[in-house]
């Protein structure tokens, strides 16, 4: 059987990295329609629509919209690929899950701004039989997928911290670490938000304290995406390290060592690299649920699992005001 996609924005996520000569494999949704074996991209749609049409040209689509109702009326799609600014989310996934036809929906990055909304779409989709996925892209990542079963496995004993550094909003980048979080090391049982001097008032990029049920402590930095930006992650074990680096392109492995500096010390020393990167990371996601559809199973990355770090964004955010430093003098 051969499915009907349809995207909804398209941008860079949505078309045009497929057009950068810096990315490698395919890392586009138009892309990963394009070369799926079981969908056929039938239609796409941009609030710009000469940004559309240049879209349709590059994957050979005929319809073209810059009205989604009016694209999801005409075309009935059964999977759809939401790819706007997050501002726009929590509308376009209630017009979606409430299309007739809809079986499947791949959903960028947060699912809603709020979490109460959040948890409405993730239960309307329940309700409609709608797969909601969720394209927090770690873990359509081989590399990242083979990092999980390393630690799984003992690979750096008991994860005791886990530390990192991110940009560009608590609710944006801020739910992809918090995610991988999760996905690395388990629930988050309790989070405090820090302002920081990186302030917005929709999505401002806070620092966070966590704690993990397993006892793990975390801490993530906000930065100044004016500057740079950046997405690490690294975790410390009783018996190594993991640093995840340049946004996951790069994974480090650290092992327990004697000092060479000193007699009667240990060190963690780099031991190897362990890969990285985001090859046909889209093509994965578009192919897990496909398979989701065809096997009635849960997609890798669920609507609840997008709900899980929004949670985590939000109670960062709710709790940030509450918290006042003490100046010393």
């Amino acid at each position: 059987m051969t499915y009907r996609a349809a995207l909804i924005g398209c941008g860079k996520i949505g078309s045009e990295f497929a057009d950068d000569p810096r990315v490698e494999g395919i890392y586009s949704h138009a892309g990963a329609y394009n070369a799926c074996s079981k969908t056929t991209l039938v239609a796409v749609c941009d609030t710009d629509l000469e940004r559309s049409h240049r879209c349709g040209d590059r994957w050979g689509v005929a319809a073209r919209y810059s009205d989604p109702e009016r694209l999801l009326q005409e075309q009935r799609p059964e999977i759809v690929s939401i790819c706007t600014p997050d501002r726009t989310h929590d509308s376009l996934l209630q017009l979606v899950l409430e299309s007739p036809g809809v079986r499947a929906v791949l959903a960028e990055k947060p699912l809603s701004l709020s979490a109460h909304d959040a948890a409405r779409l993730v239960e309307r989709a329940h309700q409609r039989g709608v797969l909601l996925a969720v394209n927090y892209i770690r873990r359509y990542a081989s590399s990242h997928e083979k990092l999980r079963k390393f630690l799984a496995l003992g690979g750096i004993g008991d994860i005791q911290s886990v530390n990192g550094y991110y940009t560009k909003g608590i609710f944006h980048n801020g739910t992809h670490w918090f995610d991988l979080a999760r996905y690395l090391v388990g629930e988050v049982a309790e989070v405090r938000g820090i302002h920081n001097l990186v302030a917005s008032a929709e999505d401002p990029t806070l620092d966070a304290c966590l704690k993990f049920e397993s006892g793990a402590r975390g801490y993530l930095h906000g930065c100044d995406t004016a500057c740079f930006t950046i997405l690490e992650m690294d975790l410390l074990g009783t018996l190594g390290r993991v640093r995840i680096l340049d946004s996951g392109h790069r994974i480090e492995f650290y092992a327990v060592k004697e000092s060479p500096y000193y007699s009667g010390y240990l060190n963690l020393s780099p031991s190897k690299d362990l890969g990285g990167g985001f090859h046909n990371v889209l093509l994965n996601a578009v192919e897990d649920l496909v398979e989701c559809l065809e096997e009635n199973r849960a997609p890798r990355c669920r609507g609840e699992d997008g709900l899980a770090a929004l949670r985590i964004a939000t109670a960062a955010h709710d709790t940030a005001s509450q918290v006042l430093g003490r100046r010393l003098q």
